[in-house]
């Protein structure tokens, strides 16, 4: 029995009967006739639409139990994205084992840095995982199968936060929260114009992270590694890894982690945490108002390997000048001082 009085169908995949216990006990939440809203489902496709309905009804209506219903939901969600996607290719034992790694970190600087390896090991050579903020891009790690110097270039391409999200194809990302499958990378005028020359991708695939009920985060893959492209299967199994991160990064938040952890608040702490760990040293001091030699001398380095830091954390900030960057590391410290959650994590030198 599904409920009260719900009789489960024996031909229903269990994802699908879990997503009508869901939308019943949403039903309830929402005083709304529970049959009604079971009697819409008949499988994942009608499970799918009406658990999106079943989210947009639980966001407009404001109850103490809503935010786990609609964790609940949206976890719903995922497993019938599942259950559809295993009907296409047996890799559900395979996205079972990473999500099961990926739940056992235990911070979220940890669940960050395995995403795009366990993206990768789901059969693509390349995966990127980026924070986003106000349609503000930021990069935050990558791996390839073909070593970690084509993941730094990459990484260091996209860099400087890039703030003009809406003129890419990423924007429906954000706006529709749906993944995108972009085809023709290589002429796009509206792919990232950082990244796509250093990449040098023919296809990739975009999905958001939603997490705190906006797209925090999102997760890029390319080339298949058994197909040498990517096309819509691999879009819908990134929109359900993704579905899925998203409740995990929710969890910790929910769990209430430390404020060093939580999920960026602001784009200060987006671009310092960009900068390498000696980047961050010669920062701290340049706003201090000390010279390129004076900072050489306090890091034991000299005065050019000084200058070419300053160059880099600049291009990375992106600011023009040593004055603005010593603002924006003041602007930082602000906020942690006034009780802020930003807080710039350890970037390998």
């Amino acid at each position: 029995m599904i409920g009260s009085g719900f009789v489960k169908k024996q031909d229903m995949d269990p994802a699908v009967q879990n997503a009508v216990q869901t939308i019943v006990d949403a039903a309830r939440q929402l005083e709304t006739d529970p049959r009604t809203a079971a009697r819409r489902v008949g499988d994942a496709s009608s499970a799918l639409e009406a658990l999106d309905i079943t989210e947009r009804a639980l966001s407009a209506y404001s109850a103490p139990d809503n935010h786990e219903l609609l964790l609940d939901v949206r976890a719903a969600r995922a497993d019938v994205l599942a259950y559809e996607l295993s009907r296409q290719r047996s890799m559900l034992p395979m996205l079972t084992a990473a999500l099961a790694r990926l739940r056992a970190t235990s911070t979220i600087d940890d669940l960050v840095e395995s995403i795009p390896i366990e993206s990768a090991g789901l059969g693509y050579e390349r995966a990127m995982f980026s924070w986003v903020h106000n349609e503000c891009w930021v990069p935050r790690s990558m791996y390839t199968t073909s070593g970690p110097e084509e993941g730094r270039s990459i990484l260091d391409a996209g860099a400087p936060p890039y703030h003009h999200t809406r003129d890419l194809m990423e924007v429906d990302v954000v706006r529709k929260r749906r993944p995108i499958l972009v085809l023709d990378a290589v002429t796009n005028p509206r792919v990232h114009p950082a990244i796509s020359p250093v990449s040098r991708s023919n296809t990739y695939v975009a999905a958001p992270v939603v997490a705190r009920d906006h797209v925090a985060a999102f997760v890029h893959v390319d080339r298949n590694a058994a197909t040498g492209t990517t096309d819509e299967f691999d879009r819908d199994l990134l929109a359900y890894f993704c579905e899925s991160i998203g409740v995990m990064l929710d969890r910790f938040v929910a769990a209430k982690v430390p404020a060093e952890e939580a999920l960026p608040g602001s784009p200060v702490s987006d671009w310092i945490d960009a900068l390498t760990v000696r980047e961050r040293e010669v920062l701290r001091l340049l706003a201090t108002g000390l010279t390129n030699a004076q900072i050489g001398a306090r890091l034991f380095i000299s005065a050019e390997t000084t200058k070419t830091h300053v160059k880099k954390l600049m291009r990375k900030l992106g600011v023009s000048n040593r004055s603005q960057a010593g603002a924006m590391y003041h602007r930082l410290h602000a906020s942690v001082d006034s009780g802020g959650s930003a807080h710039p994590r350890e970037t390998p030198a």
